[in-house]
């Protein structure tokens, strides 16, 4: 990953990050086929509990013995954490000490980086971290690309009076991204109310009175699949910078297909992942990672489009109207609890094809389900322009704190200090003391 910074303030050392590290920690998973090693008191950290910046709690607690099976290590409270693989690039620093799975990796800053400041900078590089996965099912990076990431470090007053001005400016940031959740959460509850009524008969309760309309019957999404599939591998050859739309999973994290962030492919014609060609009323549903779930419904013809092997394609039989079937499944009470139930059972989040065409339904008639679709869109129509908007505010506070992030590593958000010992100080300490071992408290199984 190239330095942005060309001319560096004064004081400034570039340096492998590496350098800068005591140690890096790799994490582990205890076997699944052994449901008790997941009934203990350590808690054990996956890509799922990496949603809040300091989270104190995970989903799920293992034992002692769990931590022998996998060579898990329990790293301490406050360490940085770094996922490499599922959810690549994203940073959490926990309140508890915890295991980690082995997506995630711990690291270990000397005394010459602050810890704060190492943090902020991983998150500003997130971006950059993601684009050097490599890999065909989930991309990922190893510990010597870690190491090897190009550091820029500034004296520690510096570092510090740095990590002061962003967490000042986050903290304005963060009330009025509050806010912003808080009618979030009240759109989503009232969505969920919604679609509860809809999948349930409730929205629909006087037209069957109304029009003498026969029993829902049970079904499974199996029963109703024309067509199921999951993206091919091996797509990263023919990336390119215009050509047919690739859907990935971030195009549908938002339960619709957003195609503001567009990636191209140009794919032969004789190619194996021509079969997953997108139709109209095509269902997709994310399969892997930390989007897993999520789903949306191509609605139109949006020209040559395939998807990513992170991405269901569910084409349904005339039997269930499209509209009807993305509705139940992205509904809590419907096909969205079936699925979380699948994707996290096991403690790392994905879904298989057996796992979708298991899901469970009551289905109505063709004549119903087009109703229940017509009062959901009269009932939802205001709510989904507001949920849009809220998007794109939300898109605007992350784009100003990345700014921040940015003018921040680049030595132009504080202002520099000649009296502050140089970097180059700091370097010469660490090289100096580089033969000596450091002990971290890092907890292994007990024997």
């Amino acid at each position: 990953m190239g330095a942005e910074v060309c001319e560096l303030p004064p004081g400034w050392e570039p340096v492998p990050l590496g350098m800068l590290l005591d140690d890096i920690v790799g994490g582990g998973t205890p076997s699944k086929s052994v449901p008790e090693y997941f009934q203990g008191s350590i808690p054990l950290m996956t890509v799922k509990d990496m949603k809040v910046s300091r989270p104190s709690q995970t989903g799920f607690n293992i034992t002692e013995a769990a931590l022998a099976d996998s060579s898990a290590k329990v790293v301490p409270a406050d360490t940085i954490i770094i996922a490499t693989r599922m959810g690549l690039g994203k940073v959490v620093r926990p309140k508890m000490a915890t295991a980690i799975n082995q997506d995630l990796k711990a690291l270990f800053p000397k005394e010459a980086l602050d810890k704060s400041f190492l943090e902020q900078w991983l998150l500003s590089a997130a971006s950059k971290i993601e684009a050097m996965g490599t890999g065909t099912t989930v991309k990922g990076i190893r510990l010597n690309q870690i190491r090897e990431l190009e550091f820029v470090l500034p004296p520690i007053n510096e570092q510090r009076r740095i990590v002061d001005k962003i967490e000042t400016l986050f903290a304005d940031l963060d009330k009025g991204e509050e806010t912003l959740r808080a009618v979030q959460k009240q759109l989503v509850r009232y969505r969920q109310s919604v679609l509860k009524a809809a999948v349930t008969g409730e929205l629909t309760a006087d037209w069957r009175a109304e029009n003498g309309a026969a029993e829902w019957r049970k079904i499974t999404l199996g029963e109703l699949a024309e067509f199921l599939t999951s993206g091919s591998r091996g797509w990263a050859k023919y990336y390119s910078q215009r050509g047919d739309i690739f859907v990935r999973a971030q195009n549908i994290k938002y339960d619709r297909l957003d195609l503001s962030d567009i990636a191209y492919v140009s794919l032969p014609q004789k190619s194996e992942g021509t079969r997953t060609r997108l139709k109209v009323g095509d269902l997709l549903i994310t399969i892997t990672g930390a989007n897993v779930t999520k789903s949306a419904l191509v609605e139109k013809d949006i020209g040559t489009a395939y998807v990513s092997q992170h991405v269901a394609l569910f084409r349904c039989t005339d039997q269930v109207d499209p509209e009807f079937l993305y509705w139940f499944v992205v509904a809590d009470y419907g096909g969205r609890k079936q699925l979380e139930d699948y994707a996290y059972g096991a403690g790392k989040p994905g879904l298989n094809l057996q796992n979708i065409k298991d899901v469970k339904l009551d289905l109505p008639p063709l004549p119903e389900q087009r109703e229940i679709v017509q009062r959901i869109k009269r009932l939802l129509t205001s709510q989904e322009s507001l949920a849009a908007e809220l998007v794109r505010q939300e898109r605007a506070a992350n784009a100003l704190r990345q700014s921040i992030l940015k003018d921040a590593f680049a030595g132009k958000l504080v202002p520099q200090d000649p009296a502050d010992e140089p970097a180059s100080a700091l370097l010469a300490r660490i090289k100096a003391s580089a033969p000596k071992a450091v002990k971290r408290s890092v907890r292994k199984a007990s024997t």
